[in-house]
């Protein structure tokens, strides 16, 4: 499964960690998938605390400085933390708006050959 996400993460530009708010943080996938940041070398980061509609404020808050610290001496430390609901769309417009104009668009290569990237698990 490791390789099956690496091989997709190959060809991203930024990264989206979903993180659910009305858990503890590191679950084991979000240390799995910070570490596929981390070997991708992804420099344009974006976190994002899910499912605060089914917490209390303090609970919300105390996980963002789970989060802050769980972060700490990675790539994504210093990325902004974006409490979100996506059940309600509760901050989506927050993302879609960081997206855009804060994560540049590549320089690509339109004129050499295609290539295929193959992914299979």
């Amino acid at each position: 499964l490791m390789a099956t996400m690496l091989n997709g993460a190959a060809v991203m530009d930024a990264a989206l960690l979903l993180i659910a708010g009305n858990e503890s943080c590191p679950q084991p996938q979000t240390s799995e998938h910070l570490a596929a940041i981390e070997i991708m070398k992804l420099q344009h980061i974006l976190i994002l605390q899910n499912k605060i509609d089914l917490v209390k404020e303090s609970q919300a808050k105390d996980q963002y400085e789970q989060i802050v610290k769980f972060v700490q001496g990675t790539v994504a430390e210093g990325a902004p933390v974006i409490p979100i609901s996506a059940q309600l769309k509760y901050n989506i417009e927050v993302i879609c708006e960081y997206v855009v104009k804060k994560i540049p668009i590549p320089v690509r290569d339109f004129i050499s050959e295609p290539r295929l990237i193959v992914i299979r698990s």
